[in-house]
């Protein structure tokens, strides 16, 4: 899902909902890849995209994903980006 916080119309908001879309499935086909890991936002980041997204949209991925409960929160967190902790995710299987 995007969020048109921009106001964006017309063609260019498809587009922005298609690239988002995209992220989603990429970021649930890695973790469906790879059923029993854990990884942070910044993690996803570095190997579903080698950094060419932003994090933001790699964290409003996850939210998405979690929201959908295809993802789940794993209540552990690591060292993400500028040494700060970020959650852990993983597939839902359940």
């Amino acid at each position: 899902m995007y969020y048109n916080t921009t106001n964006e119309s017309g063609e260019q908001l498809g587009i922005f909902h298609e690239k988002a879309k995209t992220q989603d499935i990429l970021i649930l086909e890695f973790f469906q890849d790879q059923p029993a890991v854990e990884y942070g936002a910044s993690q996803v980041l570095r190997a579903v995209f080698s950094d060419r997204v932003p994090l933001t949209s790699v964290r409003r991925s996850i939210s998405n994903l979690v929201a959908e409960n295809k993802l789940e929160y794993t209540g552990r967190v690591r060292k993400g980006n500028y040494n700060r902790n970020e959650k852990l995710i993983r597939l839902k299987l359940s």
